[in-house]
């Protein structure tokens, strides 16, 4: 769990949008393992989405290698996404295969400018996809 910086709460996840290879410490990890998920403050609503790396690959292989990226989501995105997410039978499972989860996929797909707030944009579907504030 995050810690908000706005009202320092601690957030909860509320999508789960991407899961690849086996965590390390797990039986059947094989080097990597990376997540991406969207966690909301309770008290604020504020939204950070974050994506997490982890290799193994450097010796000694007790000694993995973690990096997370994290980029904040404005209130009204964070709503988009809610309502979106009504359309998806389990948000906290990223391999759901539902459209909401397909479309956030997709939009995470590139690389999202580092150091940009994102937001959640709705397509003419009502499907949510992630974009940087500065691609809008």
């Amino acid at each position: 769990m995050s810690v908000c910086v706005a009202c320092r709460a601690e957030q909860r996840t509320v999508v789960r949008i991407d899961t690849w290879g086996v965590p390390h410490g797990s039986p059947g990890h094989q080097v990597n393992y990376r997540w991406s998920s969207l966690a909301v403050c309770p008290k604020c609503e504020a939204g950070l989405l974050v994506h997490f790396d982890h290799d193994c690959f450097q010796q000694p292989w007790e000694e993995p290698w973690d990096m997370d990226w994290s980029w904040p989501v404005a209130v009204d995105g964070v709503q988009r996404l809610r309502a979106a997410l009504a359309r998806c039978p389990d948000p906290l499972q990223p391999s759901c295969g539902c459209p909401v989860h397909r479309s956030l996929q997709d939009s995470t797909e590139e690389s999202l400018p580092r150091g940009l707030p994102v937001t959640v944009v709705l397509t003419e579907d009502g499907l949510p996809q992630l974009r940087s504030v500065r691609l809008l």
